[in-house]
């Protein structure tokens, strides 16, 4: 029996080590990329983006996909980029951050400010395919408005008008004038009105 004691203390040594060093192991790995993003977000914020602050955010994306900051790179590259007027930067970024977010919040967010970048260039067939995406329900009056504005950017007034009540009709009372502004613009609808 003594050796059946000791057997089991040596394996239940070995697998707390084990799991403390699995710890140790992803700390160091998130630090890591915490680090490298951080480097990334001094660059954008000077809007210094260089070969090695793209560089940083390639690694991340390629060895840090597992943490939130590889996506995190990516929208702040990309708002750098759109506000230096490189809309094509911008949404290339905004792309990268949709495909390697492992957060839902991060991945909602890149995917509104990407559809607004396709509406921006008059991509509404990429906006739109987008919009008919899988989202959580939190998000569904933003996704509404944004199908309202790629079917007007369309010529699609009718399926614009549907989509802007229902964005209207989600938020309620807390609508914003910008909201209300873009659906009277587009009038009544003809065949309600017959």
């Amino acid at each position: 029996n003594s050796s059946s004691l000791i057997f089991g203390l040596v394996i239940g040594v070995s697998g707390l080590f084990g799991w403390r060093y699995y710890l140790d192991q992803n700390n160091a790995h998130a630090v890591q990329a915490s680090d490298m993003y951080m480097q990334v977000m001094q660059s954008a914020t000077l809007k210094n983006i260089d070969d090695r602050t793209m560089d940083l955010n390639n690694q991340l994306i390629n060895d840090y996909s597992d943490t939130p900051y590889a996506a995190l790179s990516s929208l702040a590259l990309a708002k750098a980029e759109y506000e230096s007027d490189n809309v094509e930067g911008a949404v290339a970024q905004l792309e990268l951050a949709v495909k390697h977010a492992n957060d839902e919040a991060i991945k909602q967010t890149a995917s509104l400010r990407l559809i607004r970048l396709y509406i921006e260039q008059k991509k509404n067939d990429e906006a739109l395919a987008l919009l008919f995406m899988e989202h959580d329900a939190v998000y569904d009056s933003q996704y509404e408005e944004l199908k309202g504005d790629a079917y007007n950017a369309s010529g699609k007034i009718s399926e614009a008008r549907i989509a802007y009540d229902k964005a209207l009709q989600l938020q309620g009372p807390s609508a914003s004038q910008w909201l209300r502004l873009k659906r009277q613009n587009l009038g009544a609808d003809t065949e309600q009105a017959s």
